[in-house]
């Protein structure tokens, strides 16, 4: 039986992200004036995917401590990764 997780990557802000569609009751508050997203994502069960919230932020470090707290992350600015069983490597 497959359990779901969710998972966050942090990228460079881009417009295109206003018009995604989030799960979060939070909604996803397009903030154009920052220079970095979180998005944090959901696989399910069956292999599906949802995107669940984005944050926005100035401060990398500070989307990157939140990253931490899920299984796996990205963070493409820094150029590094955490896949689902723990290890970091580059990307």
């Amino acid at each position: 039986m497959k359990k779901g997780y969710s998972y966050a990557i942090i990228q460079q802000n881009y417009p295109e992200l206003e018009r995604v569609s989030v799960l979060s009751t939070k909604g996803n508050k397009y903030l154009k004036s920052k220079k970095y997203a979180m998005i944090v994502k959901g696989v399910h069960k069956d292999g599906s995917e949802s995107i669940y919230f984005i944050v926005y932020s100035n401060n990398l470090e500070q989307l990157q401590s939140a990253a931490k707290e899920y299984q796996s992350w990205y963070n493409y600015p820094l150029g590094v990764s955490k896949n689902i069983q723990g290890y970091l490597s580059e990307i």
